[in-house]
């Protein structure tokens, strides 16, 4: 009988909770080259969870170098032949949110598998977590990866997109393969933006438009949204310069409406100019999306169509200019309908999807990708 007991033990193991088992803990930081996916200076930035390097402090509007600060749009790849995963990180900022996001977007994680195929299924955390104020512990159990390679199979953890994390370690089951994946060396694409693009709201960080248009089109995307602090400043586009990118998307407009008319194209213009001096990357130019709730709600309508006139006739004074490379993406090719915002302001998941369809059949023909 004593010689069944550890035969037992091996067979019930992969049915046992994470709690039950020993863990392996290991930090995406602990390297010599951080591995956190789509930051534009990775290793300037360092062993931190921020998406800009210090250096910006003192160049940037203060609201977007604290907002910088948050995580949006950065992941962490792994393969491992781990049957249970674990996270578990600290957060700056109370996990609670906003009324108008979920805490699990705001304060999230989001878990996504690669099959054989390249493509990536999403894996539910079925509310196995431990949630307090500043710290989370989030937990996948028993998966049944199909298909997996000799070494495991690839992850991809995509970090919360409004709260900024102190540290995050990922723990696997004793005894499995585990190694990060390195970040990606091919250019980006950039997208400049407002609080829609830093990701509100949908419902789980997987699901905000640059997490969706990188997994999709399977290239590395640098989210630089700002929540209610796309205006545009000449020091936000030097910034945007440095970057060698695949391409630029300019989507300010959902902010930047509250300026008048003619310094939307001022900033436009100006700020382009500047870009373009410095990067030959196509740029697209996105209007503000259309308003869903425009039937009850002439009056609002008609303020972001002003400002889209505006942003239009700035891209079109460029094209005069003979600045090349330069696309625009309007309004009316972002599809959306009545149940697509949350409060009128942001994409629920449904709008998430109509703008990152819209963001993907522009940037592939722009960026030719496939």
């Amino acid at each position: 009988m004593k010689h069944l007991i550890p035969l037992l033990l091996a067979l019930l193991a992969p049915m046992l909770p994470v709690g039950a088992q020993r863990m392996v803990w290991t930090s995406p930081l602990q390297g010599d080259i951080p591995c956190i996916e789509g930051r534009a200076w990775n290793i300037e930035t360092g062993k931190n969870f921020q998406r800009l390097p210090a250096r910006f402090e003192t160049t940037l509007p203060a609201n977007v170098w604290e907002l910088s600060k948050q995580g949006a749009g950065l992941s962490v790849s792994f393969v491992t032949t781990a049957r249970n995963i674990s996270v578990r990180y600290g957060l700056s900022l109370h996990s609670d949110g906003y009324r108008n996001m979920a805490p699990l977007n705001h304060s999230g994680l989001d878990l996504y598998g690669k099959t054989a195929d390249g493509k990536c299924h999403w894996i539910g955390n079925h509310m196995r977590w431990s949630w307090r104020p500043d710290t989370v512990c989030m937990e996948w159990h028993n998966l049944t990866p199909p298909e997996a390679g000799a070494d495991g199979t690839e992850y991809i953890l995509y970090l919360p997109g409004y709260n900024a994390l102190k540290f995050l370690e990922i723990g696997v089951d004793e005894g499995a393969a585990f190694r990060f994946k390195a970040p990606s060396e091919e250019p980006p694409v950039v997208v400049y933006g407002s609080s829609i693009i830093q990701g509100a709201s949908p419902s789980r960080p997987g699901l905000m438009i640059t997490n969706i248009v990188a997994r999709e089109l399977q290239c590395p995307v640098v989210n630089l949204g700002f929540s209610g602090s796309a205006l545009m400043e000449p020091a936000v586009f030097d910034m945007l310069a440095e970057i060698e990118a695949r391409a630029f998307v300019i989507d300010p407009i959902p902010n930047s409406y509250s300026l008048d008319e003619e310094e939307i194209v001022k900033r436009a213009t100006e700020g382009i100019r500047r870009l373009r001096s410095r990067s030959e990357a196509p740029i697209l130019m996105v209007e503000c999306h259309p308003m869903s709730d425009s039937i009850f709600q002439a009056n609002l309508t008609a303020r972001y169509a002003r400002s889209n006139a505006a942003f239009r006739r700035a891209f079109e004074q460029l094209r005069a200019e003979g600045v090349k490379h330069l696309h625009y993406l309007p309004n009316t090719d972002i599809h959306f309908s009545e149940e697509d915002m949350i409060e009128g302001t942001h994409p629920n998941d449904l709008g998430c999807r109509a703008y990152a369809e819209a963001y993907k059949r522009s940037i592939r023909r722009i960026a030719s990708l496939p």
